[in-house]
């Protein structure tokens, strides 16, 4: 069987049984329950703040008419001898209240409901996805196409758009491709071994917290601060988290340097259609990781920028994520793993995750980029928020999004300290981008008072945020 053949064969994920249809997980997804749970939700979140309050019948009636058009998100995960799969949902999608933190209450192994929710306060409609179900790229199609049906049920249509899907529409096959396999390279080299990363120390939150935390910059005023540089705003970014690893590393005394390990690396998601032309709205990323040994500084953080930029340049090239493809799919080709009872699987995968993923990050930045919508939805909506899922490993992540002319850099953190966020903006704030910052609490938490309004929760140039 030739390679291309057996690609198209393995990228298939939709099967008929004898009494039901069902899907695979992709690639990326396997892995995903025996690492998930309480804890480590696997939820990231896509939320739309909107110019006027939520009318939560017209949005029930919007989730109604949009989810059928997406049958591989209306499914339950279900366990297997040999794997997980999905099974179709006949329960028809509800909105629920946006209440406690964003992305927890939730276990995707324990759940017998669909693996994404909708959730609605105030001016907010919250889309939150777990990735076992799809990448961010996915989730914001669901999420624009959503509210682009609350609008038309408002009697305010849209234009055309390849990003919004009318509901009603046949789905394209190719949505809910394995797009891995797909691309898979037979006997192409593996990536090279790297060392485990740094963490930083510290207690972390009860379990259901997550705190929030962003950042909001002028738009133009970074990218013209990273131009100067001859970077990106993502590498200007970078270094800016990887600086604040660093001086929170120089801060530990010398034995507890000596015992920890020594690499600042930052994972950066890449989106795979990028390099490879697909539809699918599953999972479809990779990542490249810079990374300094913090033993050779302390590196200024002009010299982190130049060096983020040199090593995104050599990563970030199709050939070098060529090599992810074909270490993370060619395993599960192989017949000797197939035949593995799933409870086996569940114990080397979170080895290998640790191995091979997390154990090699000290935190994690990932830019969904500039966020559109069709006219005139874009002026009904005042921001876009995209907060990271929590990690148990990686407990403060960054997720960056930007909506006219503000650029968003939200943090999501299960840590009780706040030490990455305040050397983070230090650093930017000393190049002078100044950022708003809001840091929303959980108000069901206990101990932890009720927040006020953004307007009053805000300071402008400040790092500081509110309890």
């Amino acid at each position: 069987m030739s390679t291309n053949v057996a690609n198209i064969r393995m990228a298939r994920t939709l099967f008929q049984s004898a009494s039901d249809q069902y899907y695979m997980l992709d690639n990326a997804a396997i892995i995903m329950p025996a690492i998930s749970d309480l804890v480590a939700t696997s939820l990231f979140r896509i939320a739309l703040v909107l110019e006027r309050p939520v009318d939560l019948p017209l949005l029930q009636r919007a989730l109604a008419n949009v989810a059928p058009r997406f049958p591989y998100f209306l499914v339950e995960l279900r366990r297997g001898f040999f794997w997980y799969y999905f099974q179709p949902s006949r329960k028809p999608p509800a909105v629920i209240a946006d209440l406690g933190s964003p992305c927890q209450g939730f276990d995707p192994r324990k759940t017998r409901g669909h693996l994404f929710r909708v959730r609605a306060r105030g001016s907010r409609i919250a889309c939150e996805f777990s990735h076992i179900l799809a990448d961010g790229y996915g989730g914001l199609i669901f999420a624009k196409t959503l509210l682009a049906e609350y609008f038309r049920l408002q009697g305010v249509a849209s234009e055309p758009a390849p990003d919004v899907f009318p509901p009603g529409s046949e789905p394209n096959p190719h949505e809910w491709e394995d797009a891995y396999h797909r691309y898979f390279r037979e006997n192409w080299p593996h990536p090279d071994p790297r060392p485990r990363a740094f963490r930083p120390p510290g207690p972390t939150l009860p379990l259901g917290q997550y705190r929030v935390l962003t950042g909001s910059f002028d738009l133009a005023a970074v990218r013209e601060a990273a131009q100067s540089r001859d970077a990106t705003v993502t590498e200007l970014l970078t270094a800016a988290l990887m600086f604040a690893y660093q001086g929170i590393w120089e801060s530990l005394p010398p034995k507890a340097r000596r015992r920890r390990e020594c690499m600042a690396a930052v994972e950066i998601p890449v989106n795979m259609r990028r390099f490879y032309p697909s539809r699918t709205l599953r999972n479809f990323t990779l990542f490249i990781l810079p990374a300094v040994d913090l033993r050779l500084g302390p590196y200024t953080f002009e010299e982190l920028v130049r060096i983020v930029h040199h090593r995104v340049a050599l990563e970030n090239e199709e050939r070098e994520i060529a090599r992810q493809i074909s270490r993370n799919a060619g395993g599960g080709r192989k017949l000797l793993v197939r035949l593995v009872p799933l409870v086996l699987k569940n114990f080397f995968a979170r080895l290998l995750y640790d191995s091979l993923g997390e154990g090699l990050i000290t935190g994690l930045l990932t830019n969904l980029g500039s966020m559109t919508l069709p006219a005139p939805l874009d002026e009904r909506v005042r921001r876009f928020e995209f907060v990271p899922a929590p990690s148990r490993s990686l407990k403060t992540n960054a997720a960056v999004s930007s909506w006219k002319g503000e650029l968003h850099v939200t943090f999501g953190s299960r840590a009780r300290s706040r030490e990455v966020e305040r050397r983070f903006f230090s650093v930017l704030s000393s190049i002078n981008l100044r950022a708003r910052i809001e840091c929303d609490a959980d108000p069901t938490a206990p101990g932890v008072p009720e927040p006020r309004p953004a307007e009053s929760r805000t300071r402008e140039g400040s790092w500081k945020p509110r309890d």
